[in-house]
């Protein structure tokens, strides 16, 4: 198994160059098709109803400067990656919402690279719903990429935030291929302080030890006390470790019609300075 399709969602973000330069290292690292992929969204007509041609020309004059701005960051995409070296690159705009036109080609993907909400963005409540909906939508894992940083190297000294659920099972699974690459891999569980199940869990993580053996990992294992929230726990771990990844499933229910992430992973995707390697 590896990684041999990274699909990276291309916007005119500030930051959208640190998600290709990170996108582009792992291509490198795995001999990866690099495929970029420019929604253009919707078109959003005001509220206040007018005449039905002049609604109609507003219409067709907005869809034209989305598909020039996708356009835009298509061949910003591609000059990048020509910069850096990519050996197998595509890209393409595609008119729609842009959760939905990220999940429809995900799918195709062996992992999808997007960029974390920048709290002083010009939409960051409109950002972080979009990246809540690809990382509980998507069939394959994401890559999340902060909004601060240049990240040379990633997946040398990866933490991987172990629950024994299925979110957690997946994510490790997903990260087989950067996991077996990595120089170090540390797996944490974390237990409330004077909590009774310390030793089903160091059980729970043997066996896990023993899978990611027997899948070429090496893997240092440890289950912590902790009284704090778990998001803060396993963002403290990863700057306590140096790690430069984070791998964790990512956790949602629903409310209403909506899908919304659980606090812990909220806590990390909204505050970890590393990228994440979320499974669902």
């Amino acid at each position: 198994m590896n990684l041999r399709s990274l699909l990276v969602f291309l916007d005119s973000d500030a930051r959208c160059d640190a998600r290709i330069h990170l996108a582009a290292r792992f291509a490198a690292a795995h001999g990866s098709r690099l495929v970029g992929i420019a929604p253009t969204g919707l078109v959003e007509l005001p509220q206040v109803l007018g005449a039905a041609s002049r609604t109609l020309d507003d219409a067709a004059a907005a869809r034209a400067d989305m598909l020039e701005h996708a356009s835009d960051c298509v061949e910003h995409f591609l000059g990048r990656c020509r910069a850096e070296g990519v050996a197998s690159v595509e890209a393409g705009v595609h008119e729609g919402e842009k959760a939905a036109v990220v999940l429809l080609h995900a799918h195709c993907a062996d992992v999808t690279v997007i960029g974390q909400a920048d709290p002083a963005g010009p939409s960051p409540r409109e950002d972080r719903r979009f990246i809540e909906q690809v990382l509980l939508r998507n069939a394959r894992p994401t890559l999340v990429v902060p909004h601060l940083g240049r990240f040379d190297v990633v997946g040398k000294n990866v933490l991987v935030a172990w629950d024994d659920s299925r979110g957690s099972a997946r994510a490790a699974a997903d990260a087989l291929p950067l996991l077996r690459h990595a120089v170090q891999v540390h797996v944490r569980t974390w237990h409330r302080q004077g909590a009774s199940a310390e030793d089903q869990m160091r059980e729970r993580l043997e066996a896990v030890q023993g899978w990611l053996t027997w899948e070429g990992v090496s893997a240092e294992m440890r289950v912590e006390a902790t009284d704090a929230a778990i998001g803060d726990a396993i963002l403290d771990t990863a700057a306590e470790l140096g790690a430069d990844l984070v791998v964790m499933g990512v956790y949602g229910h629903s409310r209403w019609s909506e899908r919304i992430v659980g606090g812990a992973t909220r806590t990390v995707l909204t505050r970890s300075p590393v990228p994440l390697l979320m499974s669902h």
